[in-house]
This record gives structure tokens, sequence and C-alpha cells, in this order.
């Protein structure tokens, strides 16, 4: 029959009570020929220097750290130990994450004459499509200015949908903020 402690030691921890103490270097001083009995008697076992310990409970399943262990000083999560930071990777993300400036159509756009003569026939599709390109917008930030779909947006601009919903209208032209000089009262009643 081995030793306990012997095989504790082989193993790389040795056991008290109901705590597991880690040991990284106790196969190279069982090898050696150290007899751990006296650590396994004494209630506080050293640790090797320069090296952390995680103390595991009974279960294994959960590592409670130590004094040594680092933690983020915002959301108290235990930080990597490559991370040479205060804080860890999830709250560094949240900190540099600027949202995207919210889109708007320039006033430029609304002085063009081309825009001008599509708003007055009614041309909604080419509108769109015209605002777009001289706004520098896509089909995604007129639909959000808008609330209309992108898929609607882009088949009024292909011409396979026409807008006739005066309500839509409304929306439409709202969303864009076009001038009310050029709407006029008829469409975007003031």
């Amino acid at each position: 029959m081995r030793d306990q402690g012997l095989d504790a030691a082989l193993t790389g921890a040795t056991t008290r009570g109901d705590v597991a103490t880690s040991y990284p270097n106790a196969r190279t001083d069982a090898i050696a020929g150290d007899d751990y009995s006296s650590r396994l008697s004494s209630d506080a076992a050293p640790t090797p220097s320069g090296t952390d310990c995680i103390t595991l409970s009974a279960t294994g399943s959960t590592p409670t750290p130590t004094s040594r262990t680092r933690v983020c000083s915002l959301c108290r999560c235990r930080l990597s130990r490559y991370n040479r930071e205060d804080v860890c990777s999830g709250c560094a993300r949240s900190w540099t994450v600027v949202p995207p400036p919210r889109p708007f159509v320039p006033p430029q756009v609304w002085a063009r004459q081309d825009v001008r003569d599509a708003l007055l026939d009614k041309d909604f599709g080419l509108l769109c499509q015209l605002v777009r390109e001289y706004g520098h917008l896509r089909q995604e930030d007129i639909a959000l200015l808008t609330g209309l779909s992108q898929a609607f947006l882009s088949m009024l601009e292909a011409g396979q949908r026409r807008l006739t919903n005066i309500d839509r209208i409304i929306v439409l032209l709202d969303g864009l903020n076009a001038p009310l000089d050029i709407t006029g009262p008829m469409l975007r009643p003031g």
C-alpha cells in the first residue's frame, strides 16, 4: 500500500479536510524526495513563490479566486492573466463603442432642381433615388428615417411599386425632412 501523502504529491495536490490546494511544483519535489507530511500536518500550506494559487472546493466545480487574482474594476469579473488593463474586455468594448450618428438629408439636396422636379411630379421612387445619391445615404438610412421598409423603398425606386397613400407620402416627406416651401400645404399640412 502506497503512502497517501506521496500519492497526493505525485498528482500535484494535497488534501486537508474538505479543501484541496494545488502545488504546481509538487511532482518535481516528490521526485527529488521531498516529504509532504510536514505540509499535511500544518494548517497553512506554503505556496511556491511567484505563482498564483487557486483554491478548489471539495466538489471541484468552481474555483475561488485568492487574494492574488485580479478582478475588473467595473463589473468585478475575474481578469485573464493576459489582460494588462484594469477592466475586462467586455467593459473595455462598452467604453469605446460609439453609436453611429443618425443619418440625415443635407439641406443642399433640396436646392437641386431635379429633386424639386421629382417632388412636383410626385415621382417618389425617383425622389428617393436622388435623395440617396446626393445625400450619400443608403436605402437602410432612408428606411430608418422614414419608417418604411427597405424592401418597399427598393421596389419604389425600381418602379415596381407606387406610393399613392397620402399617409405614407406624408411619412416619407416628414422622414426626409423635406422643406414645406417645396412640398406645399397639400402634401404636408402644417
